[in-house]
């Protein structure tokens, strides 16, 4: 048998009122019967919720009342049913029939033939059981499932079961309870038959025989086979939808009009310290502060406004307290039916700010580090001039303080840069292009910045010395920038025609820096 639940497919075909209600008598499942018939929800009918409880509390097995309403009158049988880890009950009611008076002849009733001929045109299977659990009648519906077990049903006068074996003695006393009750039942089974094993829903309902006191069941049987089929395919088709978006670390959401979630996955739902089952059916404000669930909720207006894609960054509180940045894109969901949802996706952009910030720090120390430099660099030249007016110092001292006034500063990982300051003579360019040389070499520098910001004046021989140091520096595979060139060493440049255009030049060592930095995290993402 199955496991006692009344799948969609069972309640569907069911012609009576027949509902699934759970311990806070909640109805979780209800046929179309149930919500044509009861308009008003009848569970709060004084003995209706009294037998519930009874059922629902393990108290009895099984209740019976009579229900009124105001088009008729209902028997209503309770019984329990399993709904996972807890109880829930099946509620079937029964109208009460209007016994209407017997024909004056036989001849006002339908003719037996004709009977026959709409019985076996059904889509259902129809038989006829007597107390000795023989089969009175059945229909063609009937034969075709039971195959070469019909004709020898037929023969012999025994009644083939239309059922599962190992179910057969629960059928027969199902049957007895309905012959000995006069109430109905209902049971599910997998059925071998002829065209193979079909899952079926069966209608067990006591009939008046034509004899005194004459009691029958009359057994209908539906083929839920495929109906059963399509739910399972639907249920693996949902469950492998929610295994992948589970998977994605991005917060998928989506939300309705009134900003109730419909649909979210594992990342989200984390974010609240929830599973994403108790996410649904949420409203935004339930989750969120009011003033940060209305700043969510107003892109939400936007979004269904204008029918078009929405992109903001937006902080989110995560339940252990941590604020976390999310690039959120919300889209326009619009379903067949023509009602229109948000699909949200969120990108955690935490790291990606935090890193820009390091560099933003990162190039104001380098810059400030560089006019320490400078500043170091024109004092030290100053300290060379007078120097070299009142003591007219020797040779190694000048060859010292060449070092000193354009100083080797790494302000970056594998970046020299270079400030030039002061005039630019023969032994001054070759002291600076050995030294530069050769820290290249030791240090693995890959990029070097020549900073012209203290060089006041310009010729052609100097000139010629960047152009020769910058070739040098190209040589042993560095990339080479010239910074800070001034307004009147440009205009120099330019009347004395000198070609920079082979040259990277920047307008700040700042800014020559910074784009090294740019440029080698671009090329570390490439690697990856």
């Amino acid at each position: 048998m199955n496991d006692g639940r009344l799948s969609d497919a069972a309640l569907s075909v069911f012609p009576e009122p027949i509902a699934i209600v759970d311990r806070a008598l909640r109805v979780q499942k209800a046929n179309t019967a149930w919500t044509t018939t009861f308009v008003d929800s009848p569970l709060t009918e004084t003995s209706l919720a009294a037998a519930l409880a009874k059922v629902l509390s393990g108290e009895t097995t099984r209740a019976e009342v009579t229900l009124e309403t105001r088009s008729a009158e209902h028997t209503v049988t309770i019984v329990p049913v399993p709904d996972g880890d807890t109880r829930a009950a099946l509620v079937h009611a029964r109208p009460v029939p209007v016994r209407e008076p017997a024909p004056r002849s036989r001849d006002e009733r339908l003719p037996a033939t004709l009977l026959r001929r709409v019985l076996d045109r059904l889509p259902v299977t129809v038989s006829l059981i007597d107390a000795e659990g023989r089969s009175v009648f059945s229909n063609d519906t009937r034969a075709r499932l039971l195959g070469a077990a019909a004709t020898e049903e037929r023969e012999s006068g025994t009644r083939a079961l239309l059922i599962d074996p190992a179910d057969a003695d629960f059928v027969r006393e199902v049957e007895a309870r309905v012959l000995a009750t006069g109430t109905e039942e209902i049971i599910t089974s997998d059925v071998p038959t002829a065209l193979g094993t079909r899952s079926m829903f069966f209608h067990l309902v006591p009939v008046e025989g034509e004899g005194e006191g004459e009691r029958l069941v009359l057994c209908v049987g539906q083929d839920v086979t495929e109906q059963l089929r399509a739910e399972r395919d639907l249920r693996e088709q949902q469950d492998f939808i929610r295994q992948v978006i589970d998977c994605d670390p991005n917060l998928i959401f989506v939300k309705d009009d009134c900003g109730t979630f419909l649909l979210a996955n594992k990342a989200f739902a984390d974010i609240f310290g929830k599973t994403a089952e108790e996410i649904v059916g949420q409203h935004e404000r339930a989750l969120n502060e009011h003033a940060r669930a209305d700043g969510f909720l107003s892109i939400d207006q936007q979004v269904f406004a204008t029918l078009e894609e929405r992109t903001v960054e937006e902080e989110i509180l995560w339940h252990t307290g941590e604020l976390r940045w999310y690039q959120t894109t919300k889209r326009p969901l619009v379903r067949p039916s023509g009602e229109v949802h948000v699909l949200g996706c969120s990108v955690d952009i935490t790291t990606r700010l935090e890193t820009h910030r390091k560099l933003e720090e990162a190039a104001t120390e380098v810059e400030r580090r560089a006019v320490e430099a400078f500043r170091q660099a024109e004092a030290k030249a100053a300290l060379v001039e007078e120097l070299d007016q009142k003591l007219g110092i020797i040779e190694t001292q000048h060859q010292e303080i060449l070092t000193l006034s354009a100083p080797l500063l790494e302000v970056a990982e594998g970046v020299l840069a270079v400030p030039i300051v002061g005039a630019m003579t023969q032994t001054r360019a070759e002291e600076i292009m050995h030294r530069l040389l050769a820290a290249i070499v030791e240090r693995q520098v890959a990029n070097v910045v020549l900073d012209l910001t203290g060089l006041e004046t310009i010729e052609m021989h100097t000139a010629d010395h960047l152009m020769s140091i910058v070739r040098a520096i190209r040589l042993l595979g560095a990339d080479a920038a010239i910074s800070g060139i001034r307004p009147a060493v440009a205009q120099t440049i330019v009347e004395l025609g000198i070609d920079l255009s082979g040259f990277v030049t920047k307008r700040t060592l700042r800014s020559a820096i910074f784009s090294r930095e740019v440029a080698r995290s671009a090329a570390l993402a490439r690697r990856r």
